[in-house]
């Protein structure tokens, strides 16, 4: 397997240790970070081209990276704040002008409420916010218009008490809305009743608009709700780039599940803990990467997953960082000699931290090291964001130091095959970030409701 060494482009390098006496020793040079964010410090010479400072209070939400929206003229950021959920949308010179885009509660919610879920247009021009009314029974759906003023209006209802609720995106038009309905209580003596006659379930009336299961909101003209039946109950959905498949990722009492909406099928899948699905391949529709448990449920790996086959392939060990890159070629953050046995007996061991870029079929995969040490514990924790316009990842990778350990954001560029240290500091608060449309800048969202949290758009090195 072919190794290459890549160096870190750092402006620390240049303040390494010297061979030379102490005495005669330079003196110290400027500190190589000039620009701040939250809990970061940029690397000099990188060019930032914006820091925001979000209202005080406000926390990002590790599972919510920034949404480009209107052609990366506004950009989207989820977090809470006074212990409600908020997104902010910023615009303007510098994405320096504010407003909020959904809210529980206040003058710019479109109603009071509990938001379950949101998510943005493909073409980033609609919100679409799953709303729990508190006391009514009933989640509503509510459509914003990004380019027109106002909190958006509630264009379908699902009257019903539910345990997971979940929106995506099929298409500009199409919503598609995951609900698994609570169970009803039994009555008293429920269970010694004989089994009610088809006729006897008919006159029991039902709520309008009552739903479980998977329905396809279609938000043009009047807007309707189309029902897929499906025999499986759902958890929170990731699909596929062409909304062929979508994988149910379960929860704590629903294993995951494979939905096939073209035959209207739900198997379940061959993993029962919960998963979390990293990417899919634009070239294979059918084939995914996600996260779950080793055979022994004591550490994580990332895999490699075909649904037309059953094929499946172990991609990495005790790391949460993979995504797919041009070709069905696979970018995996890791440590090639890592084992699940040594994952979990040697959790604090020393390793060198690598990225493997995977061809396709397997065949060729090749070894980069990004020059410093971490632990497996410390690789689980990692993350990536994948700019497929640019051929880049965005890593969010953590170092053993004290008091607390330490975050480093590296980017990694296939087509020129270098990396860089574009931001570091203590890993406190939260960091969430996400390319632009074209890959062209980074936003980084991190802090917390105490120390304040930043937005910052940078343009990495190449």
């Amino acid at each position: 397997m072919p190794r290459y060494v890549l160096i870190l482009i750092l402006a620390l390098t240049a303040l390494g240790v010297a061979s030379c006496s102490t005495a005669n020793a330079p003196a110290p040079g400027p500190p190589p970070f000039v620009a701040h964010s939250a809990t970061l410090a940029i690397t000099n010479g990188i060019k930032v081209m914006t820091t925001v400072q979000l209202p005080a209070g406000f926390a990002p939400i590790a599972t919510r990276p920034p949404l480009w929206l209107q052609e990366g003229a506004e950009i989207g950021v989820i977090g809470t704040q006074d212990g409600h959920t908020i997104m902010y949308g910023l615009s303007g010179a510098a994405w320096r002008t504010g407003r909020i885009l959904a809210a529980e509660t206040g003058t710019a919610a479109a109603e009071e409420g509990k938001i379950a879920d949101i998510a943005a247009s493909p073409n980033g021009l609609t919100l679409a916010t799953a709303m729990v009314v508190p006391g009514a029974g009933r989640v509503d759906m509510i459509i914003r218009d990004l380019i027109a003023t106002g909190p958006g209006n509630v264009l379908a209802s699902f009257n019903g008490d539910y345990d997971s609720i979940s929106i995506s995106w099929l298409n500009n038009a199409t919503v598609a809305v995951a609900l698994r309905r609570h169970p009803e209580p039994l009555e008293p003596g429920d269970n010694d009743q004989p089994p009610k006659s088809d006729a006897d379930q008919a006159e029991v009336e039902q709520p309008p608009n009552s739903a479980d299961g998977l329905q396809l909101l279609v938000i043009t003209g009047a807007g309707s709700v189309l029902p897929l039946k499906l025999s499986c109950p759902m958890s929170s959905l990731s699909w596929s780039a062409h909304g062929v498949y979508a994988v149910g990722q379960g929860d704590a009492s629903t294993r995951p599940v494979i939905i096939d909406r073209r035959n209207a099928t739900c198997t379940r899948f061959h993993v029962s803990r919960p998963i979390r699905v990293l990417d899919w391949d634009t070239d294979d529709e059918g084939s995914f990467l996600y996260v779950g448990p080793d055979p022994s449920g004591n550490t994580i790996g990332v895999f490699r997953y075909n649904i037309a086959t059953g094929a499946e392939h172990l991609m990495g060990v005790s790391t949460s960082a993979s995504s797919f890159a041009a070709g069905s070629d696979t970018v995996t953050l890791g440590h090639q000699d890592l084992s699940f046995v040594g994952a979990i007996e040697r959790p604090q061991e020393s390793l060198l931290a690598q990225i493997a870029i995977a061809q396709s079929d397997l065949s060729k995969v090749d070894v980069k090291s990004l020059g410093f040490n971490t632990w497996p514990e410390m690789f689980a924790q990692s993350t990536m964001a994948y700019s497929k316009g640019a051929d880049e990842a965005a890593m969010q990778i953590f170092a053993p130091s004290l008091p607390v350990p330490w975050r480093k954001i590296v980017t990694y560029s296939l087509h020129y095959d270098n990396a860089f240290l574009v931001a570091e500091g203590p890993a406190r608060g939260t960091v969430t970030m996400s390319w632009s449309l074209r890959g062209r800048w980074l936003a980084l969202v991190d802090g917390d409701a105490t120390t304040g949290t930043v937005m910052t758009v940078l343009e990495p090195p190449r």
